[in-house]
């Protein structure tokens, strides 16, 4: 326990004496009525203790103006739901035809997630971060404006997408233990090196794993970054489902058909790996599909905010404070009477 006003104790230094003078008799003569016959009983009892309990009124009052209050604890501000990163493909393939679709069906999505906290990462060479997760409906409409094909560069790097949405997912609990460049560099490698396993067993023991996904809408064709079954890889181990939303390329990809086909059904499979499901744009009852999928997953407790903050304990010294006063009123007018 802490005092706001610390200082204003040192009244009871004062008091203090004054209760010790009371005790031993040293004050100056004054006339009395000592010389009244006492009560007997009970009634003497109660008499003796009005002084007691005004010196209890004055210590408890001046506590109270002292503020004593909790130290700091955390007040959470949270709701059930989900946590979505939407990474969408902005290469040069999703000119013209293709954004559109995905911008059309990243719209709806938003406008049905009431209780879900959703985020956006665009890729293309590189990837970016556009908006952290927030229940913002409004915030993520105007970004999702803004999204225009080759915005990330003309190539297309699926895996860097995947990756940007997973610390985009974990941003706030990596903190100084865990970097971006070393948890990259510990997942492309053909196993899941020391460090990501080490921040994996760390999310598992802050229990942060569940109900996060993400949704992938691209054509499924990447030819440049880290492959996407390495980030995806990292996914299964922590539990996370990934989905993906294909659209057909509107532009040339720059990649073999045969090469594409590959890559295509291998992304497939490494999503699938996850607990995640393949979805086709251009097939509406799949787009359906989609929808009832992420509205069927499991919601669980999300912390929007936590704040530190102190209790104050006032009341509880001045409570004590009003009882000992009307207690000595009771006193003063029922029992204490001059014959």
């Amino acid at each position: 326990m802490t005092f706001a006003n610390p200082w204003l104790l040192l009244l009871l230094v004062p008091f203090g004496l004054l209760y010790f003078f009371w005790r031993e008799k040293k004050f100056i003569g004054y006339s009395s009525l000592c010389h009244v016959k006492e009560p007997h009983g009970f009634k003497r009892v109660v008499i003796r203790l009005f002084k007691p309990i005004f010196f209890g009124i004055i210590f408890f009052l001046i506590v109270a103006i002292a503020r004593p209050q909790t130290r700091y604890y955390n007040e959470e501000t949270a709701l059930r739901g989900r946590e979505i990163i939407l990474s969408i493909d902005t290469s040069f393939s999703m000119t013209g035809t293709a954004i559109e679709t995905i911008k059309k069906i990243v719209g709806d999505f938003i406008k049905k997630r009431t209780n879900d906290l959703v985020g956006i990462t665009i890729f293309g060479t590189d990837a970016a971060l556009i908006v952290m997760p927030t229940m913002e409906t409004q915030l993520l409409e105007k970004s999702l404006e803004r999204v225009q094909a080759s915005q990330a560069g003309y190539q297309t790097s699926i895996g860097e997408g995947l990756f940007t949405s997973i610390t985009a997912l974990f941003e706030k609990e990596m903190g100084k233990k865990f970097t971006i460049k070393e948890l990259r560099n510990s997942i492309n490698k053909e196993y899941l090196a020391d460090y990501a396993i080490s921040f994996i067993k760390e999310m598992e023991k802050r229990d942060i794993l569940k109900n996060k996904l993400i949704v992938l809408f691209t054509d499924g064709i990447y030819n440049i970054g880290i492959s996407p079954d390495r980030p995806l890889r990292l996914l299964k181990r922590m539990g996370i489902k990934a989905y993906v939303v294909a659209v057909k390329a509107s532009d040339v990809t720059g990649v073999d058909p045969e090469v594409a086909a590959q890559h295509i059904m291998e992304l497939q499979e490494a999503v699938e790996s996850t607990g995640g499901k393949y979805f086709h744009a251009d097939n509406f009852d799949e787009v359906a599909r989609f929808y009832d999928e992420i509205d069927r997953i499991e919601k669980d407790k999300i912390v929007i905010e936590t704040v530190s903050k102190k209790k104050d304990l006032f009341i509880y010294p001045a409570l004590a404070s009003l009882f000992l006063l009307l207690t000595s009123i009771f006193i003063e007018n029922f029992w204490i009477r001059v014959p």
